[in-house]
């Protein structure tokens, strides 16, 4: 694969959640996060929130969002699925991120894998989270949700995918999308992602039996994971090597208003986006200071604004 199609990290992850209020209190007021933006999403014809959660700035790898939707079934969790959700923190913050989370009244488990130490806990919804420590750096901390900066959220530090048949899945991840694999533990395998700052890593667990998870929008389950490309000359490159390997359902490019978009449906079941933050990003409708505040719409949605904020589940502070 070439140098210039490499993926530096992961963009944001994308969960289907039950009530907008009971994230929004999850995110912000337990876990700490900055809410940065309050839009619909641009698929169907229905519309629903779109959240995005992240650090001080909303930069990419720091993202979880989500599509609240307390109105659709519980989805079926199982293979082809995101499995667990792994959030970096700095090296020492376990305990109290532990607890902090059991003051809020969540049950936590303390366990290890692949040679990280983790804190397990849920969202209200039952998706699986874990907080790992990943080194000291505390840069873009945000500290407006009352945690301090020594012990914030860095971003997203590990995706873990129930896979059932692992060596299809491992050729994906190295030929298709140039991961590294750093090795296994037992049944589970563990690959490098990106350089630098933004270094993760994706996490595969092995389960051939267990059954196949649900693919639509569908509460309670992680529809996809999304990585981050530099600009689009990248993405375009991204998409012809994929065709080229074979992978013939990659989307077109699709406009999501703060970054432009292709989807992939991987050998596991799991969803793949890559993504590149449009020029302006996150400040193209608010400042700094003023994002999340008020629901934001692209252009062409804007004559439809009062339609859908009378559709859409008020959220407070």
């Amino acid at each position: 694969m070439s140098e210039t199609l490499l993926i530096r990290g992961y963009h944001h992850v994308t969960l289907c959640v039950g009530s907008a209020q009971e994230d929004y209190d999850f995110h912000v007021k337990v876990l700490g996060l900055r809410l940065i933006k309050k839009t619909v999403l641009l698929d169907g014809a229905e519309p629903f929130y779109h959240l995005y959660y992240g650090n001080e700035l909303g930069e990419e790898g720091s993202l979880v969002t989500t599509f609240p939707m307390p109105w659709r079934n519980t989805g079926s969790r199982g293979s082809g699925q995101v499995r667990v959700l792994s959030l970096g923190v700095p090296d020492g913050s376990l305990a109290f991120w532990q607890r902090r989370l059991e003051g809020f009244g969540y049950k936590t488990a303390t366990a290890e894998r692949l040679g990280a130490k983790r804190v397990g806990f849920t969202h209200p919804c039952g998706i699986e989270y874990e907080f790992v420590e990943a080194g000291h750096d505390t840069k873009g901390a945000w500290t407006g949700g009352g945690v301090p900066a020594e012990v914030a959220i860095q971003g997203i530090r590990s995706v873990a995918v129930s896979a059932r048949d692992l060596p299809q899945f491992d050729a994906f991840l190295v030929d298709a999308l140039g991961f590294a694999s750093e090795g296994r533990d037992g049944r589970d395998a563990r690959f490098a992602i990106g350089h630098g700052r933004k270094a993760r890593v994706l996490e595969v667990l092995h389960e051939p039996d267990r059954p196949q998870g649900s693919w639509t929008y569908a509460c309670g389950t992680v529809h996809h994971i999304a990585f981050d490309l530099p600009d689009g000359q990248v993405q375009q490159g991204l998409k012809a090597h994929l065709e080229g390997l074979g992978y013939v359902d990659v989307s077109e490019i699709k406009d999501r208003n703060y970054f432009n978009s292709i989807y992939v449906r991987t050998p596991s079941g799991a969803l793949f986006e890559a993504a590149v933050t449009q020029e302006r990003g996150w400040l193209k409708d608010e400042t700094w200071e003023t994002l999340g505040r008020e629901l934001q719409l692209p252009a062409w949605l804007e004559s439809r604004k009062g339609e859908m904020v009378a559709k859409l589940e008020p959220i407070r502070d």
